[in-house]
């Protein structure tokens, strides 16, 4: 855990978000390897999209927090300016960012008359390469940790006290940063060859959509920082998991079945000639 990594000119520089440049910078790097430098606007729409996203992760968790502030208004008020203002936009969340840099994305296709399906199929291995260089950022930055689990777990770690409290140290904990990271990188390398191999438009994104989610909504139990939003039976980012799924699995099926009746089209036409 080195939430500092090291110092320029006397300043910090947080290991998080070094890791979201780097993760940035590997996302633009996919996004050209798998054919981005056939469209002018793929740099633009790129840019858009990560302030959208950037947008999206600071404004989600105050969204979110809004029923709890109306209920609990009485004590919200009564705390110091800087742990109220922590407590409504104290971290980034990556759904916010997706959401954000999706919404981005469609005002940019919209605005520019371009299909947004392709662009989207483009961006959507690159997207969970950034992720995963983010969730090792938060491994160092001590957040987004695991259950406490036995020391002699395979995934288990412990993290040292750097007297920034983000994190429990001296007892074993699952290292659920690094097993989503391993598990991003996988869903990029199976999204990559998805996207070379087809050339059904939406194909990428929605089998994006499915296999996050589900990664997502069972990592959330494995998820140990008491900081994310639980109502009711599941956290928000599980409620999301579940949105997500059904979207992409409902345009997943109407892909399918467009594809299919023009197939079916194409063949009829053919045995009629």
């Amino acid at each position: 855990m080195h939430p500092i990594l090291f110092e320029i000119l006397g300043r910090p520089i947080a290991t998080y978000g070094l890791f979201m440049i780097i993760g940035a910078l590997a996302a633009w790097f996919l996004v050209r390897l798998l054919g981005g430098k056939k469209d002018m606007h793929v740099p633009m729409a790129f840019l858009i999209c990560i302030c959208g996203g950037l947008v999206g992760m600071v404004l989600l968790r105050p969204i979110t927090r809004i029923p709890e502030i109306i209920i609990r208004w009485d004590v919200i008020r009564t705390l110091p300016f800087e742990v109220a203002v922590y407590y409504i936009f104290g971290e980034m969340v990556f759904y916010g960012g997706l959401i954000g840099g999706t919404i981005a994305l469609l005002i940019y296709c919209k605005g520019y008359k371009l299909p947004v399906l392709p662009m989207a199929d483009l961006f959507a291995p690159a997207t969970a390469v950034a992720h995963a260089f983010g969730r090792i950022g938060c491994f160092f930055g001590g957040c987004c940790y695991g259950i406490h689990v036995d020391a002699s777990h395979p995934f288990a770690v412990v993290f040292p006290d750097t007297g920034l409290g983000a994190v429990p140290y001296g007892v074993p904990l699952l290292a659920t940063q690094l097993i989503e990271a391993a598990c991003l990188f996988t869903i990029a390398a199976i999204l990559s060859v998805i996207y070379k191999k087809t050339t059904l438009k939406g194909l990428t994104l929605c089998m994006y959509g499915v296999l996050y989610s589900i990664l997502r909504f069972v990592l959330e139990y494995f998820r140990g920082d008491p900081i994310r939003g639980v109502y009711g039976p599941f956290s928000t980012s599980q409620y999301i998991s579940i949105a997500i799924f059904i979207i992409c699995t409902a345009l997943l099926c109407i892909l399918l079945k467009n594809a299919c009746n023009k197939s079916e089209t194409l063949d009829n036409t053919d045995k009629m000639e």
